[in-house]
């Protein structure tokens, strides 16, 4: 949070199995705007590794070869506090924060055109 804009709240975040990366999704209200950033942990301190913006599905690289972290962040409806998502067969329950949803998956293959909808994580609802 302290690269973020002032004002800007943590949506989500998450840290890898390792504990060598992690992720952030922030918003800022005052304009409307998601930033996805992926950490990585140097010298016992967090450092941005890649960021942008937010919003729909992510994949970066984490070192390995063709393996990384997704993510899938979106807005929700006024008064969800969960969105449900499908990915491998299995919900997850994400929690809804100032209005956006992040869920995240380490150490999957990078996606490709021929990735079938079904191994992508799914919006199932919100309650």
């Amino acid at each position: 949070m302290a690269q973020a804009p002032p004002g800007a709240v943590l949506v989500g975040a998450s840290i890898s199995p390792d504990g060598n990366y992690g992720v952030a999704l922030t918003f800022l209200p005052s304009a409307n705007y998601l930033m996805d950033d992926v950490l990585v942990r140097r010298d016992e301190r967090w450092a941005l590794h890649m960021g942008g913006s937010g919003g729909g599905f992510h994949w970066s690289i984490l070192g390995e070869e063709d393996r990384g972290v997704l993510r899938y962040e979106e807005e929700a409806p006024e008064g969800a506090s969960v969105a449900r998502i499908l990915y491998q067969g299995q919900e997850h329950r994400m929690p809804v924060r100032h209005g956006h949803f992040l869920f995240v998956a380490w150490n999957v293959l990078a996606p490709s055109r021929d990735t079938p909808a079904e191994e992508r994580p799914y919006l199932i609802g919100f309650e």
